[in-house]
């Protein structure tokens, strides 16, 4: 049995209570975290804000911090086939999938933001407009404080460095509460934080649920909040985060549309979309749960995806051969099943899955792949986040008609476009609503370049990129004159008796 504790002020630390850890394709208990409350938060906030006023961290170049994200990465490229498979038997992710998205993926972004250094080294300077000789802007980007973070279960140490990276490069620290239900690539996180010698107080892991998480959010002395979750939870947190006037960045829900025009090849659709609502059991934010489908192509689209569908293997996530893996929890595939059976009763058709599976080991929470066709939008499989291994499928008579339904949804985080025609594809992604958006692909990712910035419901301000790492700063807008000459200041008219 595994016992996962607090990582705070560059120590582990216990804390009361206990939350059960189990491995998704099994349901078997391998470990437990605490239940933290809100004294351990105040613990881990105080020794974050100590680091920030009174440690070096801040005050570190930004190059430094840079060769420490670099560290971080080391020191977890040490234990890689060991987190691995924990990762495997932590998140259900399968053992083709886990190697690259949710180990080999983050180190090699603790890299990329390493080299994002430069965009913080040097202010921005630009002279007077008025009169250039009179004296000189700067425009300085300085960390924000403190910041809280939460991250979710599905990419557990992934996210963690998507939050956790930008923020320590632009010199703040950090309390992460990850979610309870895998914890294991939070602890091997602050495993390297002590490898490459952060700092203590730089990074604190406090584990726990809904009482760690409102007072991290309410608590005075954090500075930003930083969290990827559920539209429901995130917009609680907005709220409550006003309270305290703090900045937030929330990357939230999505119900992505696959747009395929008429010129679409489908085989490469086809795969492409199955890959994205199938991925790590649908358990993704961006996954394009939606294939909106012309008229005169859907029958051919809907043999297709029964074939290609029917041919998943779902199984333990250990088994190479499995392409679909269980989903994280018995409450999980409870919510998602009541979903199917929702879409079915309201006249969806499902042409795979829709029912329990079989032959899969009992007590692994397994979901069917599921593939529902001959609805419309309103219908709950096409309305809801369901966050499983389920695909929507959406007749539409023109291209207009297409652009009106995947834009009839409250979110607007990814989209795809399918389609030969690139000129086309890129008109339609242009006017379909989404932060993300492919044409012929999925799933591409660039944290150096491209940020990710939901729209509507799906999330307010911006992760990755330039845009990406400045939420994580404050500006400063500085100005220094050249010259002492009063004559050319306004208020060298006023108060001419002064003379």
């Amino acid at each position: 049995m595994r016992a996962f504790s607090n990582f705070i002020d560059g120590r582990w630390v216990e804390a009361p209570g206990v939350i059960p850890v189990d491995d998704p394709s099994t349901g078997e208990v391998f470990g437990h975290v605490p239940d933290s409350g809100a004294e351990v938060i105040d613990s881990a906030v105080a020794a974050a804000r100590r680091a920030f006023d009174e440690g070096p961290w801040s005050r570190w170049s930004v190059r430094d911090r840079a060769e420490a994200l670099r560290r971080l990465a080391s020191a977890l490229e040490q234990s890689f086939d060991t987190l691995v498979d924990d990762l495997v038997a932590d998140t259900g992710a399968t053992a083709r999938f886990c190697p690259m998205l949710q180990v080999g993926a983050p180190m090699a972004h603790l890299r990329d933001f390493a080299e994002m250094a430069h965009l913080l080294e040097e202010p921005e300077a630009f002279p007077l407009q008025a009169n250039p000789g009179l004296g000189q802007w700067e425009l300085h980007r300085e960390p924000v404080g403190v910041v809280g973070a939460f991250t979710p279960y599905n990419f557990p140490l992934f996210m963690c460095v998507w939050k956790v990276a930008p923020a320590l490069l632009a010199g703040n620290t950090v309390v992460l509460k990850p979610s309870p239900l895998t914890p294991v690539g939070p602890d091997a996180l602050a495993a390297a934080a002590i490898a490459a010698e952060l700092p203590p107080g730089v990074l604190n892991i406090v584990h726990g649920d809904r009482v760690a998480g409102e007072a991290l959010v309410a608590h005075p002395a954090v500075d930003l909040i930083s969290f990827t979750g559920s539209t429901a939870v995130g917009t609680r947190i907005m709220a409550a985060a006003a309270a305290t006037a703090k900045e937030v960045v929330l990357e939230l829900g999505g119900k992505s549309p696959a747009v395929v025009l008429p010129d679409a090849d489908a085989e490469l659709a086809v795969r492409g979309t199955l890959f994205s609502s199938m991925m790590h059991a649908g358990q993704a934010c961006v996954a394009t749960t939606r294939m909106l489908v012309p008229d005169a192509r859907y029958d051919e689209f809907v043999e297709l995806l029964a074939e290609r569908a029917g041919a998943l293997q779902l199984g333990p996530a250990a088994e190479f051969t499995t392409d679909v893996g269980p989903v994280i929890s018995a409450a999980a595939r409870t919510r998602i099943e009541k979903i199917v059976a929702a879409s079915i009763e309201q006249g969806g058709r499902a042409i795979v899955g829709g029912q329990p599976p079989t032959g899969v080991p009992e007590g692994g929470y397994y979901v069917s792949p599921t593939v529902i066709v001959d609805i419309d939008n309103r219908n709950p499989a096409a309305a809801e986040e369901i966050f499983g291994p389920v695909l929507s499928v959406i007749r539409y008579s023109d291209v207009d008609d297409a652009v009106r339904i995947a834009n009839d949804t409250p979110y607007g985080l990814a989209a795809a476009v399918w389609g030969t025609d690139l000129v086309r594809a890129r008109e339609v992604a242009l006017r379909v609503r989404g932060g993300l958006t492919w044409i012929n692909d999925v799933a591409q990712a660039d944290v150096m370049r491209t940020p990710l910035a939901g729209k509507g419901m799906s999330g307010v301000g911006q992760e990755n990129g330039r845009d990406g790492l400045f939420a994580y700063t404050k500006t400063r807008s500085l100005f220094t004159a050249l010259d002492t000459n009063l004559d050319v200041r306004a208020y060298g008219v006023v108060g001419s008796e002064w003379e």
